[in-house]
């Protein structure tokens, strides 16, 4: 817990707070200022958005996390006591609590304006705050391997990957993803919040919702082994130098 506290006290004077706050409230904007074709179809288009989103937002937003550790040369975030692992495990945690904070409010941002400005009852808040949860679950994976990636070896990499992961996760919302999307951490939050709203809005076809959420426990087994692989490699983590 007081690795963690660190954690948002480093994010303090930086623009990870502001962006987690400025994003959800631009992004709801714009798509509830967009021409209406139904308030269902707009925010399907609005998750899917997001989801497409999250791996580039995430590689900004983990080099900025970790460019916070520069100044000490890595020393304050590898010399802390206890498990070596319980520093990144700290520093993980505290951006998915600002990625779950960030979502939720753009999920009930979009809520407020679609139900209360815009008067339109269709959609209950319940299927808003689901659909949030769905693409804030999809995207702990790519916290850990963006900041994997920042530590290992520098920010140009990490978004190198992020917009190959943004193409993979804007394609595998058409049929290349039938079958493959599960195996695909950076299309988990896209996807998932497809097939959701789809079985919500009754627009699946051919009972195709049921069968692919049964893919949910390949992500399951994925995200764990991931996570101890990463884990594992921080363990002997030393840093790198700093222009790299």
């Amino acid at each position: 817990m007081k690795q963690l506290k660190a954690e948002f006290m480093k994010m303090r004077h930086t623009f990870l707070i502001p962006v987690h706050v400025l994003v959800p409230v631009i992004s709801g904007i714009v798509f509830l200022a967009w021409t209406r074709v139904s308030a269902q179809l707009q925010f399907l288009v609005y998750a899917e958005a997001v989801g497409i989103a999250f791996p580039v937002l995430v590689s900004v937003i983990c080099a900025g996390d970790v460019e916070t550790e520069l100044p000490g040369h890595f020393q304050s975030f590898l010399m802390n006591p206890g498990k070596r692992e319980g520093a990144f495990l700290a520093k993980w945690m505290c951006l998915q609590i600002m990625a779950f904070l960030a979502v939720m409010g753009a999920m009930i941002f979009y809520a407020v304006g679609n139900n209360i400005v815009l008067g339109n009852k269709e959609i209950s808040t319940e299927v808003f705050l689901k659909t949030g949860m769905i693409l804030w679950l999809g995207s702990l994976p790519l916290y850990l391997e963006h900041l994997f990636l920042n530590l290992r070896f520098s920010k140009a990499v990490s978004l190198a990957v992020s917009i190959g992961q943004f193409l993979i996760s804007a394609l595998f919302l058409t049929g290349l993803g039938e079958g493959k999307w599960q195996y695909f951490p950076c299309s988990w939050s896209s996807r998932g919040a497809v097939l959701y709203l789809t079985e919500q809005f009754n627009r699946r076809i051919g009972g195709r919702f049921p069968v692919e959420m049964g893919n949910i426990l390949t992500c399951i087994l994925l995200g764990a082994i991931l996570c101890a692989i990463i884990l594992v490699w921080f363990h002997f983590y030393e840093g790198r130098q700093e222009n790299e």
